[in-house]
């Protein structure tokens, strides 16, 4: 008997407690409710989701029928079984998949006049649950090895019933301390990284600006999807949310709230981030993020360049849950190069923390260390050319064809490639150069034995530090063609000593035009003649000094061909040494048939 009672004591305890609790919440759908929909005849609060006779099997004394027919989360990254749908993710459905009305209770008592109430608006999950977070799953150390951003479910304090996640792990039906009906709040990312610790091998979440940043927006508001309640004031604070929906997001996979270049742009258009990024994708040479769909694509960290198809977004440079902010991958500021608030080349920064890449040798690496390794995830792939199976949109529109045939941008910088005989320093300075630049500016801190440069120290914005701008650093877009920081001359016979600034800015126009390595003054200024027609910006497997001679071209129809001279079928530079040389060819109308230099 005494057990009894004591049993008795503990549901009565139990249930007041819950009773005070959720009787000053939405889900009080009794005549004393706050919320605006509720009954109009019963006063009962429990009885909406609660019987005590002729309940239904599923624990606790579960007043309601079970929905069916859901449609599960999907994504690359779900690896949890599935656990029992019949427990309390079914009963929180009842009402919120929208098929049973408020009203249809097993035992209904006096509530009849919600008989014909659905739940609508944003309390409405659907029966589509492929836009919502996982339920009913099984969340047990099996899911470690393949999901290591996981928390061990042993160091988890939020309830998960016979070791499966449902609707009550995250939501407490009786209180709403924490809105909407939260175990912990959202500000800080605190509920999220109770399960989820994204990490790597050098970063973690915390680091990141996401998780740290205190900018808050100076006009349209990236949070709006949210109550105003439910908001926190800053980035930092939103954290998760800044990005993710657990319900109902636009994009299932991964929950997140819009089509992905939109979602980034939330903040990053000038109007919380620092700097303006959708402006750049909008110049009208860029990377192409907005082509959607992006086939091939998948934002998580198991996407592999090596099989990928050819695709750019944003997530394919940057890792949200790592990316913090740091100075520019620049190797120099052209407008103050004694500035030193710049990276040093080949590092990434943190922007491109945690982001994989493909390295100097074509293997995979799950996390760059160098900027040319996230660049050869599209630029380098073994076996293919510079953009996939094709060239890149700026080679491909003018019908670039180089003499040595060789157009995979890793291969063109990778000084163990035995066929390369000059390259930029990308990956590694070239050892031949020494003596061998004297055209490059002594006002730079760049020198031609063992200085390194960035990526991006030719391709970025126009407006970019690498131009010597103060706008977004990085790729995105230009006004430039071929994603240029600086003005280069694609067409070979209409340059002038001004149309190649981009070169000019490591090199001494001074220095070139007063002839002394080579007479480029009667090439560039007499005769028009622009850089690209003898030298591979990138590398070649012809030439030193990254002579590699544009053969053939079509600029607005007009085809322009070097061709060989003499004996020589192929165009052919003969090196004699230090700035000394022969020339064998046809250059656009000019024959150098044994020219001496």
């Amino acid at each position: 008997m005494r057990k009894v009672i004591l049993l008795s004591v503990c549901l009565l305890i139990s249930t007041t407690a819950a009773i005070g609790g959720v009787a000053d919440t939405v889900h009080n759908l009794s005549v004393t409710g706050p919320g605006t929909v509720k009954s109009q005849t019963e006063d009962r609060i429990c009885i909406f989701c609660h019987t005590p006779h002729s309940a239904a099997p599923d624990s606790p004394l579960w007043n309601r029928r079970s929905g069916g027919g859901y449609i599960d989360y999907q994504s690359s990254t779900k690896d949890a079984e599935a656990g029992t749908m019949s427990s309390s993710s079914a009963l929180c459905l009842s009402c919120h998949d929208g098929t049973i009305a408020l009203g249809d209770m097993l035992n209904p008592g006096g509530a009849t006049d919600l008989g014909n109430t659905f739940i609508t608006g944003r309390a409405l999950v659907g029966t589509d649950l492929s836009d919502d977070h996982p339920v009913s799953i099984l969340y047990t150390p099996n899911l470690l090895p393949t999901d290591p951003d996981l928390v061990h479910p042993n160091n988890i304090d939020l309830p998960l019933t016979n070791n499966e996640l449902h609707c009550s792990s995250c939501h407490d039906p009786h209180e709403n301390i924490h809105s909407p009906f939260l175990h912990k709040s959202t500000l800080n990312g605190e509920l999220c990284i109770t399960c989820h610790i994204h990490s790597g091998t050098t970063w973690d979440w915390t680091g990141s600006s996401h998780a740290t940043s205190n900018a808050t927006p100076q006009a349209a508001n990236p949070w709006s999807e949210r109550k105003p309640e439910w908001v926190g004031q800053t980035v930092q604070e939103n954290a998760c949310m800044n990005c993710h929906m657990p319900h109902n997001a636009a994009t299932p996979e991964r929950l997140i709230k819009d089509q992905e270049e939109n979602t980034c742009y939330l903040c990053h258009n000038g109007t919380v981030a620092q700097t303006d990024i959708q402006t750049e994708f909008q110049k009208f040479y860029n990377h192409p993020v907005e082509q959607t769909p992006s086939i091939g694509h998948d934002s998580s960290r198991v996407e592999n360049p090596l099989t990928m198809t050819l695709h750019v977004e944003c997530e394919d440079c940057h890792n949200p849950h790592a990316s913090f902010s740091s100075p520019p991958m620049i190797s120099f500021n052209p407008s103050n190069p004694l500035d030193t608030n710049h990276s040093t080349a080949p590092f990434i920064n943190g922007s491109f923390a945690g982001v994989s890449g493909i390295d100097i040798n074509g293997s995979l690496k799950s996390e760059a260390d160098y900027e040319y390794e996230v660049c050869f995830k599209c630029h380098g792939v073994p076996g293919k050319s510079a953009c996939d199976n094709q060239r890149c949109s700026t080679a491909s529109g003018y019908n670039m064809i180089r003499q040595d045939g060789i157009y995979n941008l890793r291969d063109k910088v990778n000084s163990s490639n035995p066929a390369l005989v000059s390259y930029h320093p990308i990956e590694l300075n070239n050892p031949n150069n020494i003596g061998e630049v004297p055209s490059l500016r002594t006002d730079i801190p760049l020198d031609a034995n063992t200085s390194q440069i960035y990526c991006s120290d030719c391709h970025s914005s126009n407006a970019s530090p690498a131009a010597g701008g103060v706008g977004p650093a990085g790729p995105h877009g230009s006004t430039q063609e071929g994603i240029l920081a600086q003005a280069y001359d694609f067409d070979p016979l209409n340059a002038t000593s001004l149309s190649n600034e981009l070169c000019f800015k490591c090199h001494d126009s001074g220095n070139l035009f007063q002839d002394q390595s080579f007479i480029h003054t009667e090439h560039v200024i007499g005769a028009n003649a622009a850089c690209i027609n003898c030298h591979d910006p990138h590398g070649s497997a012809s030439n030193p000094h990254l002579i590699n001679f544009l053969t053939f071209s079509n600029v607005g129809g007009q085809v322009r061909e070097i061709t060989g001279a003499g004996s020589f079928a192929e165009p052919t530079w003969i090196d004699n040494g230090l700035h000394n040389g022969i020339c064998w060819l046809n250059c656009h109308g000019e024959v150098h048939d044994g020219f001496d230099y």
